[in-house]
């Protein structure tokens, strides 16, 4: 057993909050000091849970926390289980970080308007084998190009009916994408697909069986988790996708019980330890994960009907703030915000609320990734005064980055959202900071690169083959991968 123990506290900022537990066995009964804002944790119990892959004993942590941050809150330090999912990037020196900086504005400024207002947008796309876009520059007049180019989104989000009946034809589409982007000028779309595991599986007739988040948790140690979601991680890079819309972070209520079941892990130790299992083996493996859906939800579908969550403040922090705010140390890539409504602590949709995506997710829990809005053509919204162009408005005043869609244009609410920016500056700087944010993603999902020209950073496109390897170079990755994923299936599941 280790003396001590130096992590990474879940603020996200390394530099300005970490943290020394002290370890000792049996486990210390004093107050420990956090550094370096004086916060003050208490042990209040601790259990052993035996992790039979590596053959070790993992102890499970419950401590009192008193912090400015988040003024109480319990949360679960899982020695030997959280402890390797923990990010600890180092920021990049400033001179870099300034130089790329300048790089991104230059890109964007170097695109046509359409193409920037393009990527803030998540919408399903046409088609299975090749692709085509469904509206033109004509939608969005405000670009001033006419209607002589095709306009694409800044995300393209498949649904099981996207997918060939294989992962070659699956991949030769995803390749279709990329092509008809270089073909017309255009910055292709990262790929996105909800791959949760158990009735939210859109891979299942093509990748590895992936269980529910439920069977997961009851059947697989946090270790087995991540070679799991590795495995499937791996063959959805192969195939060609850049984002899962997944893990579904949420605990287990009697609340949200009915509609989340099996695709919850269920409690909050085990909603902390597999999410951060989860985000790590797929942001490892070249899939930008995304938590979902914050801060939570009820027992109503959001595609029928606004969520309302009735609990008092303090019992909104204690089951639905602290499972995101301790997950936030695995650095997931984005957020999914949700339409629910808290009323104790803010009246608005979660997803259309400056006090939930600035106040709570970007300030106090402290997430510097994308901030993805749930579809904004849910009855949840449509059904309650928030139609799409007002909810799109909203969304991004609150703080949001990517607007998802169901349906497959976009042009007219990207028109709307331009209109607006013209009348109101500080809108503008805001669908400016979103277009920013999209550009940094592609950047770290290898769609887009720097590159020193003459003595100046530059961004320029990578192509598919450079990415993620040519089409038989994928091919094996994703057959050695899915053998792998099949191989561990059968060992935990049956």
């Amino acid at each position: 057993m280790l003396n001590s123990v130096t992590c990474n506290h879940v603020q996200h900022d390394i530099a300005s909050f970490s943290m020394t537990i002290l370890i000792s066995h049996p486990p210390p009964h004093d107050t420990t000091t956090f550094s370096p804002d004086t916060t003050f944790i208490k042990l209040i119990s601790w259990s052993v849970w035996k992790d039979s892959l590596n053959k070790r004993v993992v102890f499970i942590y419950t401590v009192e926390m008193e912090s400015p941050t988040l003024k109480k809150a319990v949360c679960f330090f899982i020695y030997a289980a959280i402890l390797p999912f923990m990010s600890a990037s180092a920021s990049p020196k400033t001179e870099a970080r300034t130089a790329e900086t300048r790089a991104i504005e230059e890109y964007l400024d170097s695109l046509p308007e359409s193409q920037r207002i393009a990527q803030i947008f998540l919408v399903n796309i046409q088609g299975n084998s090749s692709y085509f876009a469904v509206e033109n520059t004509g939608t969005i007049p405000h670009s001033k190009e006419g209607s002589s180019h095709p306009l694409v989104p800044g995300g393209a989000l498949f649904f099981s009916y996207n997918l060939g009946d294989s992962a070659e034809s699956t991949m030769k589409f995803t390749e279709s994408i990329a092509r008809y982007c270089r073909e017309n000028k255009i910055l292709r779309p990262y790929l996105a697909v909800d791959q949760e595991g158990g009735a939210v599986n859109r891979l299942r007739d093509i990748t590895s069986y992936l269980s529910s988040n439920a069977k997961v948790a009851e059947k697989a140690s946090p270790t087995e988790a991540y070679e799991l979601y590795a495995e499937q991680a791996k063959q959805m890079r192969a195939l060609g996708f850049d984002m899962n819309l997944a893990p579904v972070a949420e605990c287990l209520t009697e609340e949200n019980a009915p509609l989340l079941g099996l695709r919850s892990y269920g409690g909050k130790p085990e909603t902390i330890v597999y999410s951060m299992a989860a985000v790590k083996a797929y942001q490892d493996n070249g899939i930008s994960a995304v938590l979902k859906h914050f801060p939570g939800n009820t027992d109503t579908d959001p595609h029928t009907g606004l969520p309302e969550i009735k609990a008092g403040k303090e019992q909104a922090e204690t089951d639905f703030l602290e499972p995101f705010f301790f997950i936030m140390a695995s650095s997931p890539d984005a957020v999914l915000m949700s339409h629910a409504r808290i009323p104790s602590i803010h009246s608005e949709p979660a997803c259309l609320s400056s006090e939930w995506v600035n106040g709570i997710l970007c300030g106090r829990l402290g997430f510097k990734g994308i901030v993805i809005s749930d579809d904004i053509f849910m009855g949840a919204l449509a059904e309650n005064g928030y139609n799409p162009d007002r909810a799109a408005v909203m969304a991004i005043e609150a703080g949001v980055h990517v607007i998802m869609l169901s349906e497959k244009t976009f042009g007219p609410v990207a028109e709307k959202l331009l209109e607006y920016a013209e009348k109101h500056p500080e809108f503008a700087l805001k669908l400016r900071a979103a277009e920013k944010k999209v550009i940094e993603l592609k950047i770290k999902c290898g769609i887009l690169k720097f590159r020193e020209e003459n003595g100046k950073t530059v961004i320029v496109e990578e192509g598919t083959d450079e990415q993620i390897g040519t089409l038989q170079e994928r091919k094996s990755a994703f057959a050695e991968a899915k053998k792998r994923g099949d191989e561990i299936y059968r060992r935990l599941f049956r």
